[in-house]
């Protein structure tokens, strides 16, 4: 069975540590997170819990800071190629970006990057922003997967009247692959009826720093080809192993666990058009 963390943050720099210093501020006195901030350490480790590929996913916190996180991305994955693991690079963008689409285009074309990560708290914006349509609307011709984390919360979390929004944007562009992060927690029930609503609305499993999404099993089994497997490493108190004890603790028939673990990432983004 492949195994693909989709839900990873491989972070530059000063960037990287400005994160992580976010989380020890809020967490560490109180648990310990499961890595260090530590791109090698991370990869190694990822590679020893049984993960075959990883998706690291940037994010813009504010406008004018997204081509240079893209660029680090691709450089990451550069950095580690002769690693025995796979490293899906991802691409972000702000609303506020002048030339948004042009950033998301030269992402997918010129550095092969391969997810786009949205992260609507951090960027202090809506997923329904007019001035993202036009991304969304080369995302939808490209099939090219958005991952979003929606809640606005400083504690990371989904409240559930913010969930609509991300509905109506899927449906409105139906052949992109839209993946709510985190599968909305703590609003995960609400997410995964909007699922079943919305045909081409997607969710990953990832936890949120010490909770994982409260998710049961027919739910998972009917939408299998539309969740994914995510641990939020390095920040997280919840290590890759874990998480993995975690989905497959439920139960769920072969196939599905499949779909879940792996197939599904792998086959988002290997039908990305370029």
């Amino acid at each position: 069975m492949e195994v693909v963390d989709s839900h990873v943050h491989l972070l530059p720099g000063r960037l990287g540590e400005k994160v992580r210093a976010f989380f020890d501020a809020g967490i560490g006195g109180r648990m310990q997170l499961a890595y260090p901030n530590d791109h090698d350490f991370v990869v190694d480790s990822l590679h020893r819990e049984g993960v075959d590929t990883f998706w690291t996913l940037p994010y813009a916190h504010k406008p004018g800071v997204a081509r240079g996180l893209n660029q680090a991305s691709a450089a990451t994955a550069q950095q580690f190629s002769e690693k025995p693991i796979q490293i899906v690079p991802g691409l972000t963008v702000h609303p506020g970006d002048d030339d948004a689409v042009s950033i998301v285009q030269e992402g997918v074309d010129s550095m092969t990057l391969r997810v786009l990560k949205l992260h609507c708290s951090v960027g202090s914006f809506t997923i329904d922003d007019p001035k993202l349509k036009p991304v969304f609307s080369f995302a939808n011709e490209r099939r090219l997967p958005v991952i979003v984390h929606l809640g606005h919360n400083v504690n990371g979390r989904t409240e559930a009247e913010e969930l609509p929004s991300i509905a109506k944007v899927s449906d409105d562009y139906p052949d992109l692959p839209m993946i709510l992060a985190h599968c909305g927690h703590h609003s995960s029930h609400t997410a995964l009826q909007l699922m079943k609503e919305h045909p081409s609305l997607y969710a990953d499993l990832t936890p949120v720093v010490s909770e994982f999404p409260e998710v049961d099993v027919e739910s998972l089994e009917h939408m299998s080809d539309r969740i994914l497997f995510g641990s939020d490493t390095p920040n997280t108190a919840i290590s890759v192993t874990d998480c993995l004890n975690w989905l497959t603790g439920m139960n769920l028939s072969s196939d599905a666990l499949s779909s879940i673990v792996g197939r599904n990432a792998l086959r988002l983004t290997s039908q990305v058009a370029t």
